[in-house]
């Protein structure tokens, strides 16, 4: 289990806003490599139109947070994205943004396969996951608060990580919503 705390990962300017980079694993790879398998970011689209960095090789997934998004795939179409829809692309594709939003990205080398939902938690729910020995499980906190069994507390902003064959247990301390992202490899 990693747990990765909203202080611990700082903004970084790209072309179109600021990203912050929650997780890239294997732990030595580095996205500006292209040598990663998988990688978790948040981002804040502060300009009105801008075109994404070609990632040959990966699947790209982006949920919108807040605000909304229309992503021009060049050549191959396009999609209006409100509060919590997901686009999955492929990352060579030419993709333009419009708009002011803030998103999440979820991005896997071919070869594995990666999706996001959205969930709610209401106050005091608990959750409680088996060992799943192919699958790397990740919960970002969008909003509230949530207690795992260790004792350990999770506010927004940060990110809790749940490795091949690893169990979990949690408890919403309030009202929560998360974004869930499972790999398959």
């Amino acid at each position: 289990m990693i747990i990765r705390r909203s202080s611990e990962t700082p903004a970084r300017l790209w072309s179109g806003g600021t990203t912050r980079e929650l997780f890239i694993a294997p732990v030595d790879s580095d996205y500006a490599d292209r040598n990663f398998q998988v990688r978790l970011s948040t981002a804040t689209v502060e300009s009105e139109e801008c075109l994404f960095t070609p990632l040959a090789g990966y699947e790209r997934h982006l949920m919108v947070l807040e605000g909304e998004a229309h992503l021009e795939h060049q050549g191959h179409r396009s999609r209006d994205l409100r509060r919590f829809e997901v686009d999955t692309f492929d990352g060579a594709w030419q993709t333009l943004s419009q708009g002011l939003y803030r998103d999440f990205n979820l991005m896997v080398r071919y070869g594995s396969r990666g999706y996001l939902t959205h969930q709610l938690l209401s106050e005091q729910e608990t959750l409680h996951l088996s060992p799943e020995p192919a699958l790397l499980r990740a919960w970002y906190l969008i909003s509230g608060r949530v207690e795992l069994v260790s004792g350990e507390v999770l506010a927004a902003g940060d990110l809790l990580v749940i490795e091949p064959g690893d169990r979990l247990g949690l408890r919403s301390l309030q009202a929560s919503q998360l974004v869930v992202s499972t790999i398959a490899f």
